[in-house]
C-alpha cells in the first residue's frame, strides 16, 4: 500500500505538470516567486534537493522531514532599491519535530513596497497607504524511510494594492475592490541515495520535487478577471562531490516551472520558458561555508551570478549573506541577511 502511494506522489508532482507551460508574467501573487533565505539564495536558489535548512519550508518542505532538530529562521532584505526604493522582503520560518518520523514547519511571507501616493486633480496627495502582500504556510513532514520524505503545506494568501476609496474614485471603478486572497496546497518529495558511487566522492546524491502554489485564481476587483497563483514545479538534484570530517563540497542544480494553463505538450517552449539555477556550497568544518550561483531565466531577462558566504556559531547559531544583483538588467542591490536557530 505504501509503494502506490508513494507512487501516485510521484505521478502527481513530476509526470503531471509537465503537460504544461506558460508565462510567468501571468501569474497573480507573484511574491510567492522571490527566493528566500541566504544560503539558498547565493546558490541561485538550486535548493531543491539540498540538505535543508528551515527555509526549505519554501523550497520543498519534504527535506525538512530527516531533521531531529527543532529550528527558527529569520530573513530581511531591502529588495531591489534601485527598482522601487520603499521595497523590503521579509521571511521568518519555524520548524518542530512532534514525533519520531513527523516534523510541523510554519512560514510566513511579507512583501511591501513601502508608502503609495494618489490622488486627483485638486489634490494629488489625497490618499496615502502602505501596499503588501502576505503569505502564512503551515505543513507537515513525513520521513517514510531513511531515504524518503515527503510534505504537504497550506498557504493562505493576501495581497492589498490600495483602498477601496481609490479604486472607486481615482481609478473609477465601481463596486469593492483593491485587495485578493486565495487558498493554495504545496507537494513536496525527496529521495537520498547514499553511497552513491564511493567513500567521499560523489558520496551522497538527493533527488527532490515540489509542486508549489496550487489553488484557485485570485481576483483583485469584485466582478473583475481573476489571475492564477504563481503554480510552480521545482526539480533538483544535489550532491556531495567531496566530503570528509574536515571537507565539504555540494552541487546543486534546480529546474523550476511556471505552471500557468494546460495546453499540449511542447518541450522546446517549456525548456525556454524554465528557470534553471545552479549551485555551488564549499563548507570548512562546518563552520564556514561560501556559496556560488548562477541562474536563467531567458523570458524575464534574468541571468548571472549569484554569491553568498555563511558561518556556524556553536554548531547553533547561523548567519548567511548572499547578493543576487547581478542577475538584474538593471542598476540595483540585492543583499539578503539570514539568521537561524537551532535547538
Amino acid at each position: 500500500m505504501i509503494k502506490k502511494v508513494i507512487f501516485l506522489f510521484l505521478l502527481l508532482i513530476i509526470v503531471f505538470p509537465f503537460t504544461a507551460f506558460a508565462d510567468s508574467f501571468e501569474a497573480g501573487a507573484v511574491f510567492m516567486m522571490i527566493f528566500p533565505g541566504s544560503r539558498a539564495t547565493g546558490m541561485a536558489g538550486a535548493f531543491t534537493a539540498s540538505e535543508g535548512d528551515v527555509f526549505s519550508s519554501y523550497y520543498n518542505d519534504a527535506a525538512l522531514a530527516f531533521s531531529e532538530k527543532g529550528q527558527i529562521g529569520l530573513q530581511h532584505t531591502n529588495w531591489l532599491p534601485g527598482l522601487y526604493p520603499g521595497m523590503y522582503y521579509e521571511y521568518f520560518s519555524f520548524l518542530f519535530p512532534v514525533g519520531e518520523d513527523l516534523n510541523l514547519d510554519f512560514a510566513v511571507t511579507y512583501l511591501t513596497t513601502g508608502e503609495t501616493v494618489a490622488g486627483d486633480s485638486l489634490d494629488l496627495d489625497r490618499y496615502k497607504w502602505v501596499t503588501f502582500d502576505l503569505a502564512v504556510k503551515a505543513g507537515g513532514c513525513l520521513q517514510l524511510s531513511d531515504n524518503l520524505g515527503v510534505g504537504i503545506g497550506m498557504k493562505y494568501i493576501y495581497s492589498f494594492l490600495a483602498p477601496e476609496d481609490v479604486i472607486r474614485q481615482v481609478l473609477g471603478i465601481s463596486g469593492s475592490g483593491g485587495s485578493g486572497q486565495a487558498w493554495a496546497l504545496d507537494l513536496s518529495v525527496l529521495y537520498i541515495w547514499n553511497d552513491f558511487i564511493g567513500r567521499e566522492l560523489f558520496k551522497t546524491l538527493r533527488i527532490g520535487a515540489a509542486l508549489q502554489n496550487i489553488g484557485p485564481d485570485i481576483s483583485y476587483i469584485e466582478n473583475g478577471e481573476s489571475d492564477p497563483l504563481a503554480r510552480m514545479l521545482r526539480v533538483g538534484v544535489s550532491t556531495s562531490i567531496f566530503e570528509n570530517e574536515m571537507h565539504k563540497l555540494n552541487l546543486n542544480v534546480d529546474l523550476i516551472k511556471i505552471l500557468i494553463g494546460v495546453e499540449a505538450m511542447n518541450f522546446s517552449e517549456m525548456w525556454r520558458d524554465s528557470w534553471k539555477a545552479t549551485g555551488l556550497e564549499y563548507t570548512v568544518n562546518d563552520l564556514f561555508s561560501a556559496r556560488v550561483g548562477r541562474f536563467v531565466d531567458n523570458v524575464g531577462s534574468r541571468n548571472g551570478w549569484t554569491y553568498g558566504i555563511g558561518l556556524n556559531f556553536y554548531k547553533k547559531f547561523l548567519v548567511d549573506i548572499s547578493a543576487d544583483q547581478d542577475i538584474y538588467d538593471f542598476k540595483t542591490s540585492n543583499y539578503r541577511i539570514s539568521l537561524q536557530y537551532s535547538f
